[in-house]
């Protein structure tokens, strides 16, 4: 509790900057996804309409000794192209250490797909604003980073170039300083920055302060960036001896190693809302607006829902909202039931509460997780598990939590207490 309020202070003193306007946030998106599934090109569609522009992954370069491998994505075109919007082309390039010299083949490979992704596009009628490189660049190597997008500007043409960023590379002020201004704008990447390596560390996707203090930064090297926000989340899995042993996303299989401790670390949709308002609020120097990671599609497991999206891009926060009803069925049982009616996805309510009076009560059971206990007054509770990670339902979620039987059919009182997680 403490750690919210002292964020929430510090977001209101950030806003509050009499000498800064609020104007209106610009917002993209990344289409990450591989697979350009009838969902995928639906949540396209209808996201365009609150979008400036979408950023497309179409390759994947993996540097190794024995030369470098690439993946290219099917990328539909003629959907981008139906959007309107200005299209940046991303190119995704794993660990590599260098040489980066204009004779290395990774050197040569990563050029040939920047002229295979443009003139691919241009084949498909559309005309790409920008190159975006994507490379898990060590902080030590910045200095060949710059020397590849050196070699890049020669066959951009009109063409932009963009890169992704770290913020520990700001630790090398000189080098980031370097770096950037090969670049005609680039994006800040705060989120994923940290993993815990034990389940209890307090380590955050996103930290709203940080993110501010590292926008701030961003902005003294006088280039064009978007920050990029995220909206999924990852889980983790720890071992018999407590050490980190799997990091899945979107594709983990659903099965769990029954020796293993299990954490999903997520977008908090409601601090995301408030970071937006913030920098809605008091938009850094050279600050374009935000990019988000990733584009949400109806039904993943681990991103968020299109609702929550388009109310954290409002920046509206949405305290969580749970109906729950008793319900009589035709063979004497009485469903416990519950229904999200907020904007943004929530986690399961706490506890369902129902209380009555002049009846006993003869059985009972509790479903989708929830634990069941008797109070001393005529009532029951069915309860989440302390210890279990509560996923984050969208709206419109319905569940059936448990039921019962009473030996009589009283007047019923049911109340929800929220899930703080």
């Amino acid at each position: 509790m403490l750690r919210m309020v002292s964020t929430w202070l510090f977001l209101l003193f950030w806003c509050c900057d009499l000498n800064a306007a609020a104007e209106k946030l610009s917002h993209q998106a990344y289409i990450w996804q591989r697979n350009w599934s009838p969902q995928l090109i639906s949540a396209i569609h209808a996201s365009a309409t609150v979008m400036d522009g979408f950023t497309v992954l179409v390759a994947e370069i993996t540097p190794s000794a024995g030369g470098a491998k690439v993946v290219r994505v099917p990328v539909q075109y003629d959907v981008l192209q139906s959007t309107g919007l200005p299209i940046t082309l991303a190119i995704r390039v794993g660990n590599y250490s260098g040489p980066f010299d204009s004779n290395q083949q990774t050197t040569q490979c990563l050029l040939a797909e920047v002229k295979a992704a443009i003139a691919s596009a241009r084949a498909d009628g559309i005309k790409p604003t920008a190159i975006e490189i994507d490379f898990d660049c060590a902080t030590s190597k910045l200095e060949g980073y710059v020397e590849w997008l050196s070699q890049m500007h020669n066959i951009l043409g009109d063409v932009s170039l963009s890169i992704t960023t770290l913020p520990t590379w700001m630790n090398r002020p000189k080098a980031f300083r370097e770096l950037v201004h090969a670049t005609d704008h680039f994006v800040l990447q705060v989120h994923s920055i940290k993993k815990p390596e034990s389940i209890g560390d307090d380590v955050a996707l996103c930290e709203p302060e940080q993110t501010l203090d590292w926008a701030s930064e961003a902005a003294k090297y006088g280039i064009p960036f978007r920050v990029a926000l995220p909206t999924y989340a990852y889980r983790l899995g720890y071992n018999q001896h407590g050490q980190l042993a799997e990091v899945s996303g979107e594709n983990a299989s659903p099965l769990q190693n029954p020796d293993w401790q299990y954490r999903i670390i997520r977008a908090e949709p409601e601090t995301i809302a408030n970071l937006v308002k913030a920098f809605k609020e008091r938009q850094p120097q050279h600050f374009e607006g935000i990019i988000w990671y990733r584009l949400p599609i109806a039904h993943e497991r681990l991103n968020w829902d299109p609702i929550t999206w388009r109310t954290v891009i409002a920046g509206q926060t949405d305290a969580s909202h749970w109906k729950a009803q008793a319900v009589f069925k035709k063979d004497g049982a009485i469903e416990i039931q519950i229904e999200q009616t907020g904007l943004l996805a929530a986690p399961p309510p706490k506890q369902v509460i129902l209380n009555w009076e002049n009846a006993n009560s003869l059985v009972w059971d509790g479903q989708r997780n929830f634990d069941v206990k008797a109070t001393l007054d005529h009532g029951l509770i069915w309860q989440w598990p302390d210890k279990m990670e509560a996923p984050l339902l969208p709206q419109g979620t319905q569940w059936t939590i448990g039921w019962l039987r009473l030996d009589n059919i009283p007047k019923l009182q049911i109340s929800v207490i929220p899930n703080a997680n």
